[in-house]
């Protein structure tokens, strides 16, 4: 399995309970690197079979992939 690296924001209704959330999706797989309380959002990694249950969580509101890009290097020719 392939870890994909994530953002997780929490519904608005349970940012009361943010570590409650942050607790369930440990729970349901994730690796949490980050807590943006303030935000509503957790970052971290996840195995990629787990997505589907880590989006079932209580208090999950959404839950976005990072997407990488590359950048060519100074001085490379433009295509």
């Amino acid at each position: 399995m392939s870890k994909v690296n994530l953002s997780v924001s929490v519904n608005d209704e349970h940012l009361d309970r943010f570590s409650e959330v942050v607790e369930r999706c440990k729970k349901a797989g994730m690796k949490v690197e980050q807590q943006l309380e303030p935000l509503g959002v957790i970052t971290g990694s996840i195995d990629s079979a787990k997505l589907a249950s880590l989006r079932q969580v209580e208090g999950v509101s959404q839950v976005e992939q990072s997407r990488g890009f590359q950048i060519a290097p100074p001085g490379s020719d433009v295509q």
